[in-house]
């Protein structure tokens, strides 16, 4: 059985996709069963650079395998992409970061150690790098194991969101004294973009069957997933990351920009449904 699943969702973005695999072929763990799966036009497995990322992948010990689909939304994608899974650990991983070598290995070790519902490697986005916000710099480490909190829509923790702008999370791992390979774990609000989750756990919350309740353009599907696996399970967030943002434009909304639905709405339900 392969380490980790890496689940990859992608929409019309074939030089991105490259770029995300490549930082894939390059992990230090290199059993890895990874699984993309396209909603747009074209076939991503159509470019030659793509397909030798996958052979690279598959030399070092790993699988590829390809799915080209209706477009539904991004949130049946993941449920897709879930069903899919085979390791114990599934990484959903969007189709614009560059993960370094180690990122996989460090969330595995989260995971393994902590016992959570997940663990999310958020990317800086470098355009960003002279914009410093010590304002929005504000990061609650864990002091001891990661324990399962409630995180309410608008509450004091849901303010943990800024972090995850621009670049703060870079700014702040720029500013810690930490030895090489070394790192903290922290409380988030949410994760977006890379995130590795217990697969067993996202399945006891229900994964992304919710998606039936959306209409195709909606946006926060992994919030609202991420909401309950912290309140039965904890999860959190690493400094530092180790990844990195490609910075194109969203492909998850409308063609107009905008979306029809924002999945917290079902958060309530959810939470009664499956945390109780």
């Amino acid at each position: 059985m392969a380490a980790v699943s890496v689940l990859i969702p992608t929409y019309e973005r074939p030089e991105a996709l490259v770029m995300t695999l490549s930082g894939v072929a390059s992990q230090t763990v290199a059993n890895l069963q990874v699984v993309i799966s396209s909603q747009g036009r074209h076939r991503p497995e159509d470019s030659p650079v793509a397909r030798a990322m996958a052979r690279v992948i598959e030399a070092r010990g790993g699988s590829v395998e390809w799915h080209h689909r209706e477009p539904r939304g991004i949130a049946e994608q993941r449920h897709f992409l879930l069903d899919r899974a085979e390791a114990n650990h599934a990484l959903f991983l969007d189709d614009d970061i560059f993960m370094e070598p180690s990122v996989i290995e460090r969330l595995l070790s989260v995971l393994q150690t902590e016992d959570c519902g997940f663990a999310g490697a958020f990317p800086a986005g470098l355009t960003f790098v002279d914009d410093v916000r010590p304002d929005q710099q504000n990061i609650e480490l864990w002091e001891g194991p990661v324990r399962p909190e409630v995180v309410e829509v608008e509450g004091a923790g849901w303010e943990r969101w800024h972090l995850h702008r621009a670049a703060n999370l870079y700014h702040v791992a720029q500013k810690l004294v930490l030895s090489p390979g070394e790192f903290l774990r922290y409380k988030v609000a949410w994760v977006g973009s890379c995130v590795l989750y217990d697969r067993k756990k996202l399945l006891e919350v229900g994964g992304f069957s919710f998606w039936k309740e959306l209409p195709r353009y909606h946006k926060a599907e992994d919030i609202v997933v991420q909401n309950l696996l912290m309140r039965r399970f904890g999860g959190c967030g690493v400094v530092p990351s180790g990844t990195y943002h490609a910075e194109i434009e969203t492909t998850t909304f409308s063609p107009e920009g905008t979306v029809e639905a924002d999945a917290v709405d079902l958060l309530p339900g959810l939470v009664e449904r499956y945390v109780g």
